[in-house]
């Protein structure tokens, strides 16, 4: 009777200690999925960034051979985004709501 309680004993933690190795495994992959995702999203945001300054130096430099000038491409450029910053500073709690539901659903459908 003793022994086949021991046994039981033994089975019940060799139970237990593989449900916790599975549960870390399982925990570290989904530590490394979301990792992998920032990984990626930083990169996409990098090159999407060095994109954008250039597409807007290349309109600059169009608007000022248009216009035949030197600087009013940069200056109407600068005034564009500047109202865009301004805009999108005012936006405000309505923009993070926004991008917090759309990371959200990101993060849960991949």
């Amino acid at each position: 009777m003793f022994e086949k309680i021991e046994e039981l004993r033994h089975y019940l933690y060799k139970y237990i200690e593989t449900r916790v190795e599975l549960l870390k495994t399982e925990t570290q992959e989904h530590i490394e999925n979301i990792i992998i995702k920032l990984v990626y999203l930083v990169v996409m945001l990098m090159l999407a960034s060095l994109t954008g300054i250039f597409v807007f130096i290349t309109l600059a430099v169009g608007i000022n051979e248009w216009l035949d000038s030197r600087y009013w491409g940069f200056l109407i450029v600068f005034g564009f985004l500047l109202l865009t910053t301004l805009l999108w500073v005012n936006a405000g709690n309505g923009v993070q709501q926004m991008v917090r539901k759309m990371l959200h659903w990101v993060f849960k459908h991949r």
